[in-house]
């Protein structure tokens, strides 16, 4: 689709001859201002002493210049009006060419993006949002139908903040069970965590735990229970070398076997430095974005990403996820 952005045709005539008349009305409206100070003068000496012939005809001349001052605004009023109307019609023109747009991108692709914030504005807003945002993330959750797979990926390589607020762990507890329960209804649910080295799984010193949050800490050991009492169903925790620094989930539809598009939450964090110190920044989770895909032209995207990190994985057991408290 071509959008024309403004006429390329040549200036005509009379586009011409209406500047050259603004131009004119504008030297003559400065012109008056120049004898309407004698105007002041005139009423004064009137007030005091009464007219003389030469002055009656002094003010004659001045109200026939500022009559003329008038007629010259009243005009470029005018022209001033339907300039504006010409420049909102472009604008309208412009705004359904990009409508335009926007609907061919949507027709073509059959996606759509929404983005809900977590903490945007005054920090008394910012529990309202989080319970929108899981409210909605698990909503997406819940249209996942017998068949269907979850695959979703966490990254610990960056360091998070840990909520200390217990409406918002409860949030997170309520979102994490829609998954397992979907998981109840045959939904296959996968998930990826990105280390830095997979050997830190192996060096007693380090807990894995320390880096996730209790909310989902119990999730992570509720899936790996789930996986021993069901043997051979979708469901598995496995750790991967870190490639992605970004944490996100997808609900893989599919029809008779075959993938029909999706939906992606992507998880958008926010760097925050600590006391202005960057050794000691963490991350935050500072919103959402959920991309709805029926055609699967962005869903595969992120399969690609899931498979690739796929590679050299290894399943996460209840003992990588000791806590200090079980020493």
């Amino acid at each position: 689709m071509t959008t024309q952005w403004g006429d390329s045709a040549p200036e005509t005539e009379a586009e011409r001859n209406d500047g050259r008349h603004r131009v004119h009305r504008l030297l003559a409206a400065f012109l008056a201002a120049i004898p309407f100070a004698a105007v002041l003068n005139v009423l004064q000496e009137w007030i005091g002493n009464g007219f003389t012939r030469s002055e009656t005809g002094l003010l004659a001349g001045v109200l026939m210049l500022l009559a003329f001052v008038v007629y010259a605004t009243m005009s470029m009023s005018s022209d001033t009006a339907r300039e504006g109307a010409a420049n909102r019609a472009a604008l309208q023109d412009l705004r359904e060419h990009l409508d335009e747009s926007f609907n061919e991108f949507r027709d073509r692709t059959a996606a759509s993006i929404t983005y809900l914030p977590a903490r945007r504005g005054p920090e008394a807003h910012h529990l309202q949002q989080a319970k929108t945002l899981y409210r909605k993330a698990g909503d997406v959750i819940d249209k996942a139908q017998e068949g269907d797979e979850i695959l979703a990926v966490n990254s610990f390589v960056e360091v998070f903040h840990q909520h200390s607020d217990p409406a918002v762990e409860r949030l997170q507890e309520e979102y994490l069970r829609r998954i397992e329960n979907r998981f109840l209804h045959g939904v296959a649910y996968y998930r990826l965590i990105q280390l830095p080295s997979l050997e830190l799984l192996d060096q007693p010193s380090v807990f894995l735990s320390d880096s996730v949050e209790p909310s989902y800490l119990r999730h992570y050991r509720r899936i790996i229970g789930l996986k021993a009492d069901a043997p051979g169903q979708g469901v598995s925790l496995d750790a991967v070398i870190a490639k992605y620094p970004m944490s996100f989930v997808v609900v893989r539809r599919k029809n008779n076997g075959r993938s029909t598009g999706g939906t992606v939450i992507l998880q958008v964090n926010e760097h925050i430095p600590v006391n202005g110190r960057v050794e000691s920044a963490h991350f935050q989770l500072t919103g959402i974005h959920i991309i709805e895909d029926s055609k699967g032209h962005v869903v595969n995207h992120y399969l690609d990403w899931f498979r690739e990190l796929q590679h050299g994985q290894r399943s996460l057991t209840q003992d990588d996820l000791r806590s200090r408290d079980d020493q």
